[in-house]
């Protein structure tokens, strides 16, 4: 199983500090192969800007 997880850097709501500090404390067997942290440009939606979008797009398919 791979997880994806992104943040807009400049989100208020849900800070990537927090994640960072969770996946900081996770066990050696999940490995930036399995786990992918992302700070895409953008607030809590920055999904609805078209690059960000993109960006966003691509790194689902975590190929």
């Amino acid at each position: 199983m791979n997880v994806l997880i992104g943040h807009g850097l400049f989100d208020l709501i849900t800070p990537h500090f927090g994640s960072k500090m969770a996946l900081d404390q996770l066990l050696p067997f999940a490995s930036e192969r399995r786990v992918k942290f992302v700070v895409y440009r953008g607030g809590h939606m920055f999904y609805s800007r078209v690059a960000p979008s993109l960006r966003a797009e691509t790194d689902a398919m975590m190929k």
